[in-house]
């Protein structure tokens, strides 16, 4: 967390939520997961550290909330978030975070099930924002080369719809910018679509699973929020969301 907090002040970053992964379901036999007292204790050690250069918010990014509700419970009312994501990564039991996931498949078979499951997500699932909102897309390159969001239009703008009633949102994710596909998620066809359903809430990601991509093209995703009509984005406090002005 030091490296990760001192890269975002060296970038001229002022807030940030450090949002370590709670994920319940096993990438591979014996995996440890997310150790959320650990985690406050070293975040309280990062605010000490950084009072006066960086507000730090507490986060995490939970792996498909919908399927684990009693848990996300317990986690969410044991422990004071900030902010929460929530990620899919499994359809069914399928892990989309690899190109396994859509070898021998066609793509209409790769990404339709995805966002019939996102719907799903997004209709109960407890968060405040959806991150990476199609990451298929950075995996499958290799295997089925550049994605067209457009067939996918009307999945989505229904995804949209249902987080706008529940007053969630969506982020800029840049992992994606960072690998070959080399555009973010989503990009801004599928943003526009989001704006154009009453989507207001917007915060921005760096995915940085690595310290050296804290930050990562951020002007790049403020552009791209500007393009298309956003004035700022969102930050959380407490869970509550309030305006963050791109002046």
């Amino acid at each position: 967390m030091v490296d990760i907090c001192q890269r975002a002040v060296d970038k001229g970053i002022g807030e940030i939520a450090i949002t370590d992964h709670a994920d319940y379901i096993e990438y591979k036999p014996g995996d440890e997961f997310y150790n959320p007292a650990g985690y406050f204790e070293a975040l309280e050690q990062v605010r000490e550290q950084f009072d006066g250069q960086l507000t730090i918010r507490a986060g995490v990014e939970i792996g498909e909330p919908h399927r684990f509700a009693d848990r996300v419970d317990q986690l969410l009312d044991t422990y004071s978030y900030d902010f929460v994501i929530g990620s899919l990564h499994w359809v069914g039991d399928r892990l989309i975070l690899s190109s396994d996931y859509f070898e021998g498949r066609d793509i209409e078979d790769v990404y339709r099930p995805y966002f019939e499951e996102m719907l799903k997500m997004v209709s109960v699932g407890r968060f405040d924002i959806v991150g990476h909102i199609d990451v298929g897309k950075r995996y499958g390159f290799d295997v089925q080369g550049s994605y067209d969001v457009t067939p996918y239009e009307e999945e989505l703008r229904e995804i949209y719809r249902v987080l706008v009633q529940r007053g969630k949102g969506i982020e800029i994710n840049q992992g994606s910018v960072r690998r070959k596909v080399q555009e973010p998620a989503p990009n801004a066809v599928g943003l526009q679509w989001y704006r154009e359903e009453g989507g207001e809430i917007l915060t921005l990601g760096s995915d940085g699973h690595q310290t050296d991509a804290v930050g990562y093209c951020l002007e790049t995703a403020i552009d791209m929020a500007k393009s298309v009509g956003f004035t700022g984005v969102t930050g959380y406090q407490a869970r509550e969301p309030f305006p963050l002005s791109f002046a």
